[in-house]
């Protein structure tokens, strides 16, 4: 068996601007397993976010990835979208660093007072359960492709006092991949890719049912479908209340939205106790965080400061945390934690990951249909397919 390697590919990588959209060639000598893109910016010269005001991020940021080669794309979604996949697979959250303090120089480490965050976006082309695609041949053949780009589409708040500083030089990212040697070009064609497209947006209703079409394609198996939906109280299943999977006419799959949650808790392991940190340098004597992280079960711990009594709670509905402390620049520790995966469910045809159980996608017709339960969430539908090669 031929032992992958991690090959470096981009190392402190500057944007051009603060936003926009660039595109950065992928060597293809070799076949993809993985990719890891690490991308960090600097915050303000004064903060991150002031009181009352949301806190930027380099996830939200982020608002495209897209790996292509020509008109064929194998990856197409946010970074949030991105870091859900990641951790539904997982069953935590890819790396993390929150900071709001002012921003500093960039030491390569992991200490948050420097004022730099810094956000993993891992992208699989393979299975967690064959990661080395031995037994189902999940993986980018990239040399039989002309071309392969990493696309990137960004948009950094610029603030002194509420966002990032401008200058790519300030928004940096590192780029690197998990590879097996090339192989005969009959051999390549017979891999299959693990693709994740973003298929439509939607904002929900007050009520009734959403019918989506799903995709259409000979040469694809549907594996997973992500339905990703915020609006304060959407963990609760406010504003969506089902789902329903239909091949040609039937209902195959049908669960609540509130049971999904549960159950893919249970598919990933999820590890509620050990969601990531966020380190706060607090500006004044009441800051306050406003998180994407609804309810249920968050609780936050003051940190480190003697003067500062630990605060334990549970978010409501909302997303606001206020921390009070007794002076400026008090180092405090939020610990958020939650025993499901918030505003996100995803409907696993494979949860064994035998490859057994996928939808081919030359049926018919495909369908999800979504039960309105409240207005104003904002969804995303994004297909998670396993396809042979195309496009070359």
């Amino acid at each position: 068996m031929t032992i992958p390697k991690w090959v470096e590919l981009y190392k402190d990588k500057s944007l051009s601007g603060d936003a926009g959209t660039e595109t950065f060639s992928i060597k293809r000598t070799d076949q993809i397993l993985e990719l890891l893109l690490k991308m960090r910016a600097k915050n303000g010269a004064t903060a991150n976010a002031p009181d009352a005001k949301a806190m930027p991020t380099v996830e939200s940021s982020l608002t495209k990835i897209n790996i292509k080669s020509g008109s064929a794309d194998f990856k197409s979604y946010s970074g949030e979208i991105c870091r859900k996949f990641a951790a539904y697979r997982n069953g935590k959250l890819p790396h993390t660093l929150y900071s709001q303090a002012a921003g500093g120089t960039w030491a390569g480490n992991e200490d948050p007072s420097l004022g730099w965050q810094e956000y993993s976006f891992p992208i699989y082309f393979n299975s967690k359960y064959d990661p080395y695609g031995n037994k189902t041949g999940l993986m980018l053949p990239a040399p039989l492709y002309d071309s392969l780009d990493l696309v990137l589409d960004y948009n950094f708040s610029i603030s002194a006092t509420e966002g990032f500083v401008t200058g790519g030089a300030n928004h940096v990212f590192d780029l690197y991949a998990l590879v097996l040697p090339k192989e005969d070009k009959a051999v390549m064609e017979t891999k299959r890719i693990l693709t994740e497209t973003k298929k439509q947006d939607y904002t929900s209703k007050a009520s009734g049912d959403e019918p989506f079409d799903l995709t259409l394609d000979q040469n694809k198996f549907l594996r997973q479908l992500l339905v990703f939906a915020y609006e304060n109280g959407v963990g609760e299943g406010v504003d969506i209340t089902d789902l329903k999977f239909k091949v040609s006419g039937d209902t195959y799959w049908a669960s609540k939205w509130g049971d999904l949650q549960s159950l893919n808790a249970q598919d990933s392991e999820w590890n509620g106790i050990a969601l990531p940190n966020m380190y706060l340098k607090c500006q004044g004597a009441n800051d306050e965080l406003w998180t994407r992280v609804p309810s249920p079960y968050p609780y936050m711990i003051a940190g480190t400061a003697p003067t500062v009594a630990p605060y334990f709670g549970t978010l409501a509905a909302g997303d606001k945390v206020t921390i009070t402390t007794d002076a400026a620049n008090d180092v405090n520790l939020i610990d958020v934690r939650s025993n499901v995966i918030p505003a996100i469910a995803v409907i696993d045809l494979d949860k064994d990951g035998s490859m057994q159980n996928m939808q081919y996608c030359g049926v018919k017709d495909l369908d999800l249909i979504l039960t309105n339960g409240g207005a104003g969430a904002a969804v995303q539908i994004v297909e998670q397919h396993v396809a042979k090669p195309w496009g070359y």
